[in-house]
C-alpha cells in the first residue's frame, strides 16, 4: 500500500490515473453537446426527461395516463446493461432505458428537435444531461443564472481576470476573501480542462481550463453569486439560463420573483396537461378561462429560448412558454399580485424568475 501511494504522489499534477473510461451512448440515445456538458436526446432529436418520481430499485412510475404524455425511450429486447446505461423493465413486460439509474422519456409537448417544453414541469421532469467531468467533491448546477461549477458545499466557483493560465495571483488578504478551491495531494484531474496547479505556499488548487479556481467570502447561500463582477471575479457558468424576451418583467410577490407583463400583472401559464378539464367540467372551465386575458407577441416579436409563439384557440400569435399559453389574471391589480392561484385554478401556473412555477391546487 505505502508503495502504491508513494508511486501515485509521484504522478504529474493532474494526471488522469483515476479517470474513468465512459462507455458509449446506445445507439437510440444522441448527446447533444452544450457548455454543460451534454443534452441527451433521442436518434430524431427530441429531448429526453427524467421523473422524480421514478425510484431505484422500482418500476418506472410513469405509466398508463402518464406515458402518453411522457413516452418511454424504448429499449431492445436484447440491450445490454454498460457503464451509465442499464435497463428498466416496464409494467407491461417492455424495457427502457436508463441513465445513471434514471429512466428516459420524451415529452409530448415538443414538436420539434431541439425543444424543452417539459423542463421542470410540475417541478417533476428535468431534462436528462450529462455534466461535464469534475475532481471529487465539485460538480454542476443548475440554477436561475445557468449551469453553475460548484463544490461540495454547493458554493459557486469563481475566476479572476488577474490571474494568467495556470498560475493564481492571490496571495495574503486575497486568499482569504477569494479562497482557492483546494486540489487535495492525491487529487487527479478527470479529464484535460482540469489542473491541479501548484501555489505559492505549496497547496494544490483546481484550474478550469488553465483559470485557478476559488469560493467567495460573500456569499452565504448555495449557488449565490454575489462576488460576480467583484474586483475582477466572475462565477463560472458554463451556459448561462436561456434568456426571457426584452418585455418580461420580474417583481416581488410574497412567493418569490415572479415573471411579469410590461404593465407589471403576474404572467400565468396554462398547463392543460394536468387533466384538469375532466375535474371540474366543461362550465367551470370556461368560467375559469373568462377570468385570463392572453399575452399577445406585438410587432416583430420572435421566438427565444423558452418562449415561442403560436396561434391559439385564445389568441393569434400568443406567446407560449415551454409548450404553455401564457395569460395575466384579470383580478390581478397590483405587480406580485397573485389571483390566479390564490382561488387555486387547476390549469395555470405562475412563472417565476428561478424556473421553477407555482401551481394551484383545485377549484
Amino acid at each position: 500500500m505505502r508503495a502504491l501511494l508513494l508511486a501515485l504522489a509521484a504522478l504529474p499534477l493532474g494526471s488522469p490515473a483515476f479517470a474513468a473510461t465512459e462507455a458509449a451512448a446506445p445507439a437510440e440515445v444522441s448527446l447533444q453537446s452544450h457548455g454543460y456538458g451534454w443534452l441527451l436526446t433521442d436518434t430524431k432529436g427530441m429531448t429526453l426527461y427524467t421523473f422524480s418520481k421514478d425510484l431505484p430499485g422500482k418500476p418506472p412510475a410513469c405509466v398508463d395516463a402518464c406515458a402518453k404524455n411522457w413516452p418511454a425511450l424504448a429499449a431492445p429486447a436484447d440491450a445490454k446493461a454498460v457503464g451509465e446505461w442499464s435497463i428498466a423493465k416496464r409494467p407491461d413486460g417492455s424495457s427502457q432505458w436508463m441513465f445513471q439509474g434514471k429512466p428516459l422519456y420524451t415529452s409530448a409537448r415538443d414538436t420539434k428537435p431541439g425543444e424543452m417544453n417539459g423542463d421542470e414541469n410540475q417541478n417533476q421532469w428535468f431534462i436528462a444531461t450529462k455534466y461535464v467531468a469534475t475532481p471529487p467533491g465539485y460538480s454542476v448546477q443548475k440554477t436561475e443564472h445557468g449551469h453553475l461549477l460548484i463544490d461540495a458545499k454547493r458554493m459557486t466557483l469563481y475566476t479572476s481576470s488577474a490571474d494568467s493560465d495556470g498560475k493564481s495571483k492571490c496571495t495574503g488578504a486575497c486568499a482569504r476573501t477569494w479562497k482557492p478551491a483546494e486540489a487535495w495531494q492525491m487529487a487527479a484531474a478527470p479529464d484535460k480542462d482540469w489542473t491541479a496547479i501548484q501555489r505559492d505556499d505549496g497547496t494544490r488548487q483546481w484550474a478550469y481550463k488553465g483559470k485557478p479556481l476559488y469560493r467567495y467570502s460573500g456569499d452565504f447561500a448555495p449557488t449565490e453569486i454575489a462576488g460576480d463582477k467583484v474586483d475582477g471575479h466572475a462565477a463560472v457558468i458554463l451556459e448561462p439560463a436561456p434568456a426571457n424576451p426584452a418585455w418580461v418583467q420580474y417583481h416581488e410577490s410574497d412567493a418569490g420573483e415572479v415573471l411579469a407583463d410590461p404593465s407589471g400583472k403576474t404572467l400565468y401559464a396554462y398547463d392543460n396537461s394536468r387533466g384538469a378539464a375532466f375535474v371540474i367540467g366543461f362550465s367551470a372551465l370556461q368560467d375559469t378561462l373568462s377570468l385570463y386575458k392572453p399575452v399577445v407577441a406585438e410587432g416583430d416579436a420572435k421566438p427565444d429560448g423558452y418562449w415561442s409563439i403560436a396561434d391559439t384557440d385564445h389568441a393569434k400569435r400568443q406567446w407560449i412558454y415551454k409548450g404553455m399559453p401564457v395569460f395575466t389574471n384579470i383580478r390581478d391589480k397590483e405587480p406580485g399580485d397573485l389571483n390566479g392561484v390564490r382561488r387555486m385554478d387547476w390549469l395555470f401556473r405562475t412563472l417565476t424568475k428561478n424556473g421553477q412555477s407555482l401551481a394551484g391546487s383545485g377549484l
